[in-house]
C-alpha cells in the first residue's frame, strides 16, 4: 500500500494528564493554590518517579516551540472559562453581543473580538484574573502509556529559563542543528534566589531543563529525522487550579445562581462550556424543557444547542449512545437518553462538552 503524501507520516499523540507545580490548601477564605518544590503528578507518574519528584526525564515531541511551549497572557472568568488570550500586543476576547463588554455570567451570546493587549494597563492582570503563562507538552518516556503530559507555569523566571534552552536561538539548539524533538532531557524544579522589582531577595522554585547525556550522544540523536507529530489541543478552557486562586475568579465574577445544582448542561456543564454567538435553536428532541432520567435531568435547550455546534443530529447522538452503552435504539433521542444511568448521562454530557470545547478552542489558535 502506498503512503499518502503529508498524511501517512503524521502521528497523533493523545494527552495523558497534567503535571502541576502546586496544591490546594484550605484557608479562612476557602481553598487557595500553594506552590510546591516538587512536581505534583498523576498516579501512574508517581508509580515510576515517586510521590514528590523534583526531576522528570522528558522528551518534547516537536521542534516547534509554539506547539510544545506556547506562551500567552490568559484571562479567566468563573462562568466563561478562557475569557481573553493575548501576546502582550494583540488579543482575542469574548465580548457580550448585547453590552459590548467582556462576557460574564449574564451573557447569553458572545463573539470573539480582536483587541489591544496592554499588560501595563490591564486591570485584570493586576487582580491576577489574567496571568502570563507557558504550557509545556512533553513525553514522560519512562512512564507506561503513549501520549503527552501538560504542565502550566506562570513564573517569569521559569519561562525565561526554558526559552533560553528551547527557543530557536536557545543554547541547546546550537548543538542539535535546531532540534529539540525526541532528545532525552531532564525537566527539574529547583530553588533559585531572585530579587523581583520592588521586593526583597527571596528563594523561589523554578523550572529548568538540561541534558544528562553526553554531548556526542545529543549530536548523534539530533541527526535522526523525527516523526511528524500532531499534538492535542491545549487543555486551557478551565484555569489551572495551581495558578489561579478560586477566590480571585469568584471575586471578579460572583458565582452564578444555581451553579451547585446537579442539573446536567444547565448549570454544571452549561455554565462552563464555550458557546459562540448563534441564533436561538428550537428544541428538536421534543417533550418538556428538561429531560428526566435515573436521578438526573438534562436541559434540552442546552443539549440541542451543543449538538448543533458540533454538527451532530439526533441520529448521530443516538448512534453514539447505543454503541457506547449498549442501550436500546428504539424511539427518539430523548427516549434513548432516559435509558441511561446517572453515570452514563454524566459521561455523555462530558463528551459533548469536550467536543464543543475542542471545536471552539480552534478559534483561539
Amino acid at each position: 500500500m502506498s503512503p499518502i503524501d503529508k498524511i501517512s507520516d503524521i502521528r497523533l499523540f493523545p494527552r495523558l494528564g497534567k503535571v502541576r507545580l502546586g496544591i490546594k490548601k484550605e484557608g479562612q477564605k476557602g481553598p487557595y493554590p500553594s506552590a510546591t518544590d516538587y512536581f505534583v503528578c498523576p498516579e501512574e507518574v508517581k508509580a515510576v518517579h515517586g510521590d514528590t519528584p523534583r526531576e522528570l526525564p522528558v522528551m518534547f515531541p516537536s521542534d516547534d516551540l509554539e506547539l510544545v511551549a506556547p506562551q500567552w497572557y490568559k484571562c479567566y472568568s468563573y462562568s466563561q472559562g478562557l475569557l481573553c488570550k493575548g501576546d502582550g500586543k494583540h488579543c482575542k476576547r469574548k465580548v457580550d453581543i448585547d453590552t459590548g463588554d467582556f462576557a460574564d455570567r449574564d451573557t447569553k451570546t458572545w463573539e470573539l473580538h480582536d483587541g489591544i493587549c496592554e499588560p501595563e494597563h490591564c486591570p485584570k492582570l493586576g487582580s491576577k484574573q489574567c496571568r502570563k503563562m507557558m504550557s509545556l507538552l512533553f513525553i514522560l518516556h519512562e512512564v507506561p502509556g503513549l501520549g503527552v503530559y501538560q504542565l502550566d507555569t506562570g513564573s517569569f523566571y521559569s519561562i525565561v529559563n526554558l526559552n533560553s534552552q528551547l527557543a530557536a536561538d536557545g543554547f541547546l539548539r546550537h548543538f542539535t542543528q535546531g532540534r529539540i524533538a525526541f532528545i532525552p532531557l531532564i525537566l527539574s524544579v529547583e530553588p533559585q534566589e531572585v530579587n523581583p522589582p520592588g521586593e526583597g531577595r527571596k528563594t523561589v522554585h523554578i523550572l529548568k531543563v538540561r541534558a544528562d547525556v553526553k554531548l556526542a550522544d545529543i549530536i548523534r540523536i539530533s541527526r535522526q529525522r523525527p516523526a511528524q507529530i500532531l499534538l492535542p489541543t491545549l487543555e486551557e478552557e478551565e484555569p489551572p487550579a495551581d495558578l489561579y486562586p478560586e477566590e480571585v475568579l469568584e471575586t471578579a465574577e460572583a458565582e452564578p445562581a444555581g451553579s451547585k445544582d446537579m442539573t446536567l448542561g444547565e448549570a454544571v456543564v452549561g455554565s462552563t462550556v464555550l458557546s459562540p454567538p448563534k441564533a436561538e435553536t428550537p428544541q428538536k428532541i421534543g417533550a418538556p424543557a428538561e429531560l428526566e432520567g435515573e436521578s438526573f435531568h438534562i436541559d434540552l435547550t442546552w443539549l440541542n444547542e451543543r449538538l448543533a455546534e458540533i454538527k451532530w443530529d439526533d441520529e448521530t447522538a443516538k448512534t453514539w449512545l447505543v454503541s457506547q452503552y449498549k442501550v436500546s435504539p428504539q424511539g427518539t433521542l430523548a427516549d434513548v437518553i432516559k435509558r441511561l444511568t446517572r453515570e452514563q448521562a454524566e459521561e455523555f454530557i462530558k463528551e459533548i462538552q469536550t467536543k464543543v470545547s475542542e471545536k471552539q478552542m480552534d478559534l483561539f489558535q
